[in-house]
């Protein structure tokens, strides 16, 4: 029986999402949860890979397990209220279903939807959510150079040094900052995602926004296609992983 699950996490308490054997995670925990409650060795598969410290409002994952081998009777309602009494706080459970076996949580996915929180008030609330900066950026100028990458479709530029990515073309179709009170936000959404490619791509636009580089020098640096060329990573505290979709599931 293969089985969805949708969940939030807080990514501070975690070295990121993926199984490590030594490191604290998230999938780790809730691999555990699964395993123990369910009576049977269970492993996930989530939609996405987040690193140390970064978040998740909504992440996907699916699992196969057996009822006849575990505990048979517990309905999936039963098991998202036991998970949520079983795992750390810092990871939710918001349901649970039974989708068809072909079904998978990565390679299902159409498109991803990332946040990026800039706190410029000093706020102490603040500190482990999002990068703490001293004064407010240009926002316009950022927009300007955020609006470049909607016409890119090659984002090597951003992509982490020796990541095993088999491409680097991306279809990115929403770039834009938001002001929200006392927090800059900045919204992504794109097909797929290399690794370290929102933090690497904040940390470039911020470059823009505190008046170190030009819209047209990020967009000339973007073309090298050297992560080199461009700004160091934003910190990971401030990324959240907002939105999986999916053509083949309905209801989300």
């Amino acid at each position: 029986m293969r089985t969805l699950l949708r969940l939030a996490y807080d990514g501070a308490p975690f070295c990121g999402w993926q199984i490590q054997p030594n490191d604290r995670t998230v999938q780790g925990d809730l691999d555990d949860a699964l395993s123990k409650l369910l009576r049977q060795p269970i492993q996930t598969m989530g939609a996405g890979r987040t690193d140390t410290g970064v978040h998740a409002k909504e992440m996907f994952v699916h699992f196969d397990w057996s009822p006849e081998y575990g505990e048979g009777a517990l309905n999936l309602d039963q098991l998202v209220y036991r998970l949520n009494r079983f795992l750390d706080p810092a990871i939710y459970i918001y349901e649970a279903r039974e989708v068809p076996h072909d079904w998978h949580a990565r390679f299902d996915a159409t498109s991803r939807s990332y946040e990026y929180a800039l706190c410029t008030s000093g706020s102490p609330f603040w500190r482990d959510k999002a990068w703490m900066v001293d004064q407010m950026p240009d926002v316009e100028k950022m927009n300007a150079a955020a609006e470049r990458l909607l016409e890119e479709t090659d984002f090597a530029s951003f992509c982490k040094t020796g990541s095993d990515n088999k491409t680097t073309i991306c279809q990115v179709t929403r770039a834009e900052w938001i002001l929200e009170a006392d927090v800059l936000v900045f919204h992504i959404t794109a097909d797929r995602f290399l690794r370290n490619m929102v933090r690497a791509i904040v940390g470039s636009l911020y470059e823009v926004g505190r008046g170190k580089w030009s819209v047209d020098d990020f967009e000339a640096r973007m073309a090298q296609k050297n992560r080199g060329a461009m700004g160091t990573s934003a910190p990971a505290q401030g990324l959240y992983l907002t939105e999986v979709t999916y053509n083949n599931l309905e209801n989300v």
